[in-house]
């Protein structure tokens, strides 16, 4: 027990000169470095895929500035803990790190506000999700976005023979480099592995290491079975098929996805695949998201499963995403085109631009394009759901243009 203790701990940096990967943001010479080399007061969000060394960072960080560390999870951690947390420091320095900073819900963001505001300490949330998605603005505002990558398979091996050296454990470059390999970007993975594999005495230059591998208990390629989970789950969905649909929505949430994700996706997939075929979706899917913001699991499961079977059950149709693409595609080719004088912001223009609601049936005809590009076809619908009423009421304007 000791023993295995000791050569995890080997893994372990000692400081932020040991720490291995992420260069570009935390490296030697970065601003971020310089900042805290300056002991400069800040806050930050740090989020990347499991294993890439956030948590590592964290806690180099709080001994690099000589504070107090706090560590705590969004999961368990209320408004009352993160008061008693502040109170028991007060008047004191201290790095406030909060885990799957993500789980945190409009409430708790905000109490971290006046902290902040008033550099009353170093905060540093960590996660795996987008804090764009997950974060209010007014909390996004005071702080830093450092967005770790993956770690490379010379970076893992380099952290493996670094460890490797410190516990006193004899390894080939080999070796390493295979673990490195195995483990996806992942360095917790890979740690696992090798102890697990030294401790069964497998670790000797030479040895196939292909079927040992896969012998190894680690949770190796988590994050992929989460985006293939999530695949899964949205081409269900688009195959109409809710049964399937309701199943990996349930092996995501049990696998420890953030319900959230799960309500996003459904959001996108609404527009996507359903659009206007089906207007409503896009608002059931944005009522499931708010739904779980309000009132979490386990409840929410309920509202996740009636967006679910709604989506799975209504026509669908892409014409959105079409358009979507072909108007991006027009406004990169032609984005040094000005705009039409009748439509610009300008005594001129408004002079010249004819107001709808001043005409008969709040229509009149008028020209919006550009001369260079002149009445583009983007949004081609194909008359799915209530797609068949828009075409028919652009049908009928277009009736009234003069030739």
């Amino acid at each position: 027990m000791e023993d295995t203790q000791r050569i995890f701990q080997g893994f372990e940096p000692s400081s932020l000169d040991e720490f291995v990967g992420q260069t570009s943001v935390a490296g030697s010479g970065t601003p971020l470095r310089k900042f805290i080399g300056d002991h400069v007061p800040f806050s930050a969000i740090i989020w990347g895929p499991p294993g890439c060394g956030k948590t590592t960072f964290a806690r180099l960080l709080a001994a690099q500035l000589s504070e107090e560390l706090e560590y705590v999870s969004a999961v368990s951690a209320g408004v009352p803990e993160l008061r008693q947390i502040v109170a028991r420091h007060a008047g004191h320095p201290f790095l406030l790190v909060v885990d799957e900073v993500h789980r945190f819900n409009r409430v708790q963001q905000d109490f971290l506000l006046p902290m902040l505001e008033n550099r009353l300490m170093t905060f540093v949330g960590l996660t795996t999700e987008s804090p764009y998605a997950a974060l209010s603005p007014a909390l996004r505002s005071r702080i830093f976005m450092l967005r770790f990558a993956p770690l490379t398979t010379p970076e893992i091996a380099h952290i493996l023979a670094q460890g490797c050296e410190k516990a006193g454990i004899q390894v080939g470059g080999t070796v390493l480099n295979r673990i490195a390999a195995f483990s996806s970007g992942d360095a917790r993975v890979a740690i696992n592995a090798l102890v697990w594999l030294y401790q069964s005495g497998s670790l000797v230059e030479g040895v196939d290491l292909t079927e040992l591998l896969k012998e190894v208990p680690v949770a190796k390629n988590f994050e992929q079975e989460h985006y293939d989970l999530a695949s899964a789950f949205i081409k269900s969905m688009r195959g109409s098929d809710p049964d399937a649909a309701l199943y990996y929505m349930a092996r995501m949430i049990d696998a420890g996805d953030d319900p959230l994700f799960v309500a996003r996706r459904m959001i996108i997939f609404a527009a996507e695949d359903i659009g206007l075929a089906n207007p409503f979706a896009v608002v059931m899917a944005t009522a499931a998201y708010d739904a779980v913001h309000a009132v979490g699991l386990p409840e929410a499961m309920l509202n996740l499963t009636e967006a679910v079977i709604y989506l799975a059950g209504s026509r669908k149709n892409n014409s959105v995403l079409g358009a979507m693409r072909r108007a991006r595609e027009l406004a990169q080719q032609t984005k040094n085109v000005d705009t039409p004088i009748q439509l610009k912001n300008s005594r001129t223009g408004q002079a010249m631009y004819k107001y709808p609601h001043s005409f008969p049936g709040n229509w009149v005809a008028q020209e919006y394009f550009p001369d260079e590009v002149h009445d583009r076809a983007i949004y081609l619908p194909t008359g799915a759901g209530y797609e068949h009423v828009i075409i028919g009421y652009l049908k009928s304007l277009r009736a009234k243009k003069p030739e």
